[in-house]
Formats: structure tokens, sequence, C-alpha cells
């Protein structure tokens, strides 16, 4: 190649794992710093749980009652983001808890689907989030799960989920729904 260098493929493998290991030491460094313990998020999903109860017995199959997911980062992301209740938090800070894995920030947004607001500033290279409260909007977390569940249920008929989304979205003022593909 004359005039360009030529491509290091070592050299490259060796900034892989420097990068690897790098990110891996910051993901150690910040996981323990998180207050898990303070923070529930399981307390959390239970809580939405009980709210879709009381307000869908009886109208829903109760089997849609059940709020699952939001594993990691979504916990460790909860419990930094409410041990700085009402502070912006960089992006790259949520970011190390996951080893600076790609949509930890898309993971924090959808904190919001359990109820919280979570607001998102700055630009697209210095993003932060901010958790202005602690106590979910119970109502709209159940009627975003229910109607995120129902959407996705084999076992009931189509009127039985078009009847359960419309009863989430008449529930609670909802996002549009994003459609399958």
């Amino acid at each position: 190649m004359s005039g360009a260098l030529a491509f290091d493929e070592g050299l490259a493998h060796e900034y892989n794992r420097a990068r690897k290991a790098l990110a891996a030491a910051f993901q150690a460094m910040a996981l323990e710093a998180v207050p898990r313990d303070q923070f529930d998020l399981d307390e959390v999903k239970r809580s939405v749980s009980s709210e879709m109860r009381r307000l869908f017995e009886g109208r829903v199959d109760s089997s849609l009652f059940v709020v699952g997911g939001y594993t990691a980062p979504h916990p460790d992301a909860y419990a930094v983001l409410a041990s700085r209740l009402g502070e912006p938090v960089p992006a790259w800070r949520l970011r190390l808890l996951s080893g600076d894995k790609i949509h930890t920030e898309r993971r924090t947004r959808e904190l919001r689907d359990l109820g919280f607001d979570v607001e998102v500033t700055g630009s697209q290279d210095n993003q932060m989030y901010c958790l202005t409260s602690l106590e979910p909007n119970l109502r709209y977390a159940a009627a975003f799960q229910l109607r995120k569940k129902a959407s996705k249920a084999k076992k009931l008929t189509r009127l039985e989920r078009t009847a359960a989304i419309d009863l989430a979205e008449r529930t609670a003022e909802l996002p549009p729904r994003k459609e399958s593909r």
C-alpha cells in the first residue's frame, strides 16, 4: 500500500482486548457503588402488578398481571438515578453499569414504562438522565404493562386482545403503539 498505513490485525486485536478489559474493570467499579439495597426495582414491579389487579381484575385475563423483564441494566440504572434523585446523571455513567454495552440509555428510558418520570436533556453526545420522583405513576404503569402484555399474548383471542388494549388505552394516556414488524 503506497502512502497508506497497512492495517495491523494484531494491534487491532490487542486494542479490542484492552478495551474490553477496561470496560469490565470500570463496570465492576461502577456496580460496587450502586445502592441496590436501597432502591429495589422488583418492589416497583410488584406494585405495578398489584395496581393491574386492582384496576383490571375480572375485566381481562389475570395472566396479564405479571410484569416481566426489566433485568440488567434496569435495576442498576434505577438505583443510580434514584440515589441522585432530581440530579442529572450523565449517560456515560449509566453505560458503565453494563460494561459500555449499547442500548443502556434505551433501557434507562424504559423505566418510564414502570411509571417513572425520567427526563432526558442534553445533546446526543452529552445526554443526561434525571429521575424526578421515587413514586411511579402506578395507573400509567399498569395500563402500559397491560397493553404491552395483551399485544403479545398468544393465548388471547383477537377480540380479547383488542378489548384489553382498548381498556389500557382508556385507563391512562399512553404513547402511540409501536407497530409490530
